[in-house]
């Protein structure tokens, strides 16, 4: 007998884990974290200062984008057209004056993107003027800002000139101007409209960042802007710069990165990590004095009254104060499957002889259906010494049929050729029964008589043709036909019976592949018998389906998958 190998304690297995898996990763981390701090956090902090300022400038871009488009509105409203041709026609300023003013009143007087929108139109720009103030914006009054606007009109005018229908941006003073063309219909121009910019709102986003010491926005050649510090850079700044591409501008944002002030919140990492390690070495110390109170010691109690089951001792109880609602739980269920273990055992003796009965009636009852067809064989024999062939040729019809029914030589399956005797067999009792009155033509080639085919599938079906087909007190005809199709043995049942609108209710509730024959009286499911045999044994592309034809005939056809010839050889 090989020699059992000798396992470790659970205490000495967790006691190496612990201080193999617990206190290496404590080093491992000490050395990783400090190559971190002292390399990887200082790239990795410049890759999240440049994505930072990449998304604050790209919020900015996304508010200028926002006002360009606040700049079209006024030449998708019919007001300034309509004005402008109308003054056009009759010379009226003042009419072209209030209807324009209150249009831009309208679209600018409360948008906090402005702080103002000036319109010049095109005839005489110096004169013919809108001012529209921000009523939030606190600035000058209209008066003292179209003094302003006519320092600044000549070179708005200067810009509109290159612009043809996209914008520009123009930087005078402190203040920023978005400049538009606005042309009417057959895109002659009708003035120049100027939206000076909130500047706060679009870039205050860049201005408040804190590591920030100098910032420059640049929106096109002719708006540069200065939004934070001017001071040269300090030797550990890291210079930044990024640019935004829209359709009629490009907005440009440099900026210097103060990393001293990124990195001081860093100077006490090697503390805290001190401070960490001293806290792990006491929970070590906590981790193991908990583990053999409320684990090693509670397995020990276990195993011992384990070892003892083993050993014969019939409910063993384990009697140990565990400490856990778990450990418990695990010594109350001990003790009940010891306490049971004798029921336990003196039940599956009972349930094998009870198994081994089950087999010898189930030998018996395999003997009777020998004795039926003896006694079908005494009584043909007695048919014959007394004359009556036509009663004994029904005799052996129907042991024919008997034989195929109880299948004793264990084959699911049989040749088409084989079925054909049982199905000829029920024929001859049928027609005995019927006469002349029912007609069966059968039209199977002969290159389908090797076809492999579940036992008796189609008996039944033809059985419940000729009950349906049979009128009372009338005729009938039922025709068996079959062919190949696509890899499939289709083999169909023709009555001239029809089906009534009950009737096909009732198949298709028979057919259908979740109907259960459990509850279902035993004359009804032969043809769900045969439908569920064909779809469990072939797949659900197989199976029995039963309709009407022309001519009120009455179709079942089976389905019969062929094996793959490659697979079969």
């Amino acid at each position: 007998m090989a020699k059992t190998r000798r396992n470790r304690s659970l205490r000495g297995q967790m006691t190496f884990i612990i201080l193999l898996c617990w206190l290496l990763p404590m080093v491992l981390a000490a050395v990783i974290l400090g190559s971190y701090l002292t390399f990887g956090l200082g790239r990795q902090t410049r890759q999240s200062v440049e994505e930072q300022f990449q998304l604050n400038l790209q919020m900015g871009a996304d508010r200028v984008e926002s006002a360009v488009e606040a700049s079209r509105l006024p030449s998708y409203d019919p007001e300034l057209r309509d004005g402008w041709s109308q003054y056009r026609r009759d010379g009226n300023y003042a009419l072209l004056y209030r209807r324009c003013y209150a249009l831009f009143n309208r679209l600018y007087q409360s948008d906090s993107r402005f702080l103002y929108a000036v319109f010049s139109f095109d005839r005489d720009p110096q004169k013919m003027s809108i001012t529209v103030v921000n009523g939030s914006s606190g600035l000058l009054s209209s008066r003292e800002l179209r003094d302003q606007w006519r320092g600044d009109l000549p070179a708005v005018l200067e810009l509109a000139e290159t612009l043809d229908t996209s914008v520009g941006f123009l930087k005078r003073g402190g203040q920023v101007y978005l400049v538009r063309n606005l042309v009417d219909s057959d895109y002659r121009p009708i003035g120049v409209l100027a939206l000076a910019l909130d500047l706060p709102y679009y870039f205050e986003n860049l201005s408040l960042l804190p590591w920030v010491s100098s910032l420059e926005v640049e929106l096109g050649p002719h708006a540069s802007l200065h939004l934070k510090g001017n001071a040269p850079p300090h030797p550990g700044d890291r210079a930044l710069e990024h640019t935004v591409s829209a359709r009629d501008y490009t907005l440009r944002g440099r900026a210097e990165a103060d990393y001293g002030v990124l990195m001081a919140g860093f100077d006490a990492y090697p503390w805290l990590l001190g401070a960490m390690g001293l806290s792990l070495l006491l929970l070590l110390l906590f981790t193991f004095r908990f583990f053999r109170r409320k684990i090693s010691d509670p397995i020990a109690a276990l195993m011992a009254g384990a070892a003892d089951i083993r050993e014969g001792q019939w409910g063993r109880q384990v009697d140990y104060a565990a400490g856990s609602r778990e450990f418990e739980y695990l010594a109350d269920s001990f003790n009940q499957m010891s306490a049971q273990l004798h029921t336990q055992f003196h039940r599956l003796y009972q349930e094998e002889l009870a198994r081994r009965d089950a087999q010898i009636k189930a030998l018996q009852a395999h003997i009777n259906p020998h004795f039926l067809n003896n006694t079908l064989e005494s009584i043909n024999w007695q048919a014959r010494m007394s004359g009556d062939a036509k009663t004994a040729k029904m005799i052996e019809a129907l042991s024919t049929v008997l034989d195929a029914a109880l299948d004793r030589k264990g084959m699911p399956e049989v040749r088409l050729s084989e079925e054909m005797t049982y199905v000829n067999a029920y024929l001859y009792i049928v027609r005995q029964r019927f006469g002349q009155r029912l007609a069966v033509d059968i039209d199977l080639p002969d290159g389908l008589m090797a076809c492999m085919v579940p036992r008796l599938i189609l008996q039944p079906v033809i059985e419940n043709a000729v009950e349906h087909g049979i009128r009372p007190g009338g005729e009938g005809r039922v025709t068996l036909r079959g062919y190949l199709r696509d890899g499939f043995l289709i083999l169909e049942i023709e009555n001239d019976g029809g089906l009534s609108r009950q009737d096909e209710e009732h198949i298709a509730r028979l057919l259908s592949p979740d109907y259960d024959m459990a509850g279902e009286p035993s004359g009804n499911i032969g043809i769900a018998n045969v439908n569920q045999r064909l779809r469990i044994l072939y797949g659900p592309d197989c199976g029995l389906s039963i309709f009407a034809g022309q001519g009120g005939l009455v179709t079942a056809r089976l389905t019969i998958s062929l094996p793959n010839p490659e697979q079969s050889s």
